[in-house]
């Protein structure tokens, strides 16, 4: 199945997330998808992160420390997810798990876990909700085609609510779909500002200076 990946904010200090840890994310799958697929689709996002150039680092109790690492073989990732799922406060009828996002290879309390993107995922007709709440920051639920919650995340810094990341596919488009390329001419400074600035924070510099040079052109004309 593909799946369908949502912008739901970024990583912020305590006093901003709803308290708990700074700078870590909450992922919350119904057990009504069974452990597998809930998996699966927990993979989706860790698929994100390193195409962004970044790892999902568990924090809680018995997998602190340990990455998820796709390229192992399954019943690694089954074990390592089961740790995972097992180690948070129990929240009944959810598998939930906290980590954190930081540049590949640089570990969560390194500053780039600061600010990190946070990414919510559906299946085939999802949809997405957000909000923020007092305990929570801000957050986003996703629905099925039935619309039965499903999937949540949250802790994110409720000052810089989630907005459509550029290379996040839509909500309409599964992650099998190229990211929309982006018309920079008709762009406004602070729209390419904004742009630019969501890319050097997802962490690839390479890309941000090419992209960085495409805006320039495209603005001002020069080769």
């Amino acid at each position: 199945m593909a799946y369908t990946l949502y912008s739901s904010g970024r990583t912020g200090p305590s006093d901003h997330i709803g308290g708990s840890s700074d700078y870590h994310i909450d992922s919350k799958f119904s057990t009504s998808l069974g452990s597998d697929e809930a998996r699966r689709r927990f993979e989706a996002i860790v698929r994100k992160y390193k195409e962004l150039g970044r790892d999902v680092e568990f924090s809680n109790a018995d997998v602190s420390g340990q990455i998820y690492n796709l390229d192992a073989d399954e019943a690694v990732r089954r074990d390592l997810w089961n740790r995972a799922t097992s180690a948070h406060s129990p929240r009944e009828g959810w598998f939930s798990l906290d980590y954190y996002a930081p540049l590949s290879g640089k570990g969560r309390w390194d500053k780039s876990a600061e600010g990190a993107p946070i990414f919510a995922v559906g299946g085939k007709g999802s949809r997405a909700e957000t909000g923020t709440a007092d305990d929570y920051g801000f957050y986003t639920n996703i629905f099925d085609e039935n619309g039965n919650l499903i999937s949540k995340v949250g802790h994110g810094d409720a000052r810089f609510p989630g907005s459509p990341d550029p290379s996040t596919p839509s909500p309409t488009a599964d992650t099998d779909a190229p990211p929309p390329s982006l018309d920079y001419g008709s762009m406004s400074d602070a729209q390419l500002n904004a742009e630019y600035d969501k890319l050097r924070m997802a962490g690839d510099v390479f890309k941000a200076e090419q992209e960085g040079m495409k805006m320039h052109k495209a603005r001002f004309g020069k080769s």
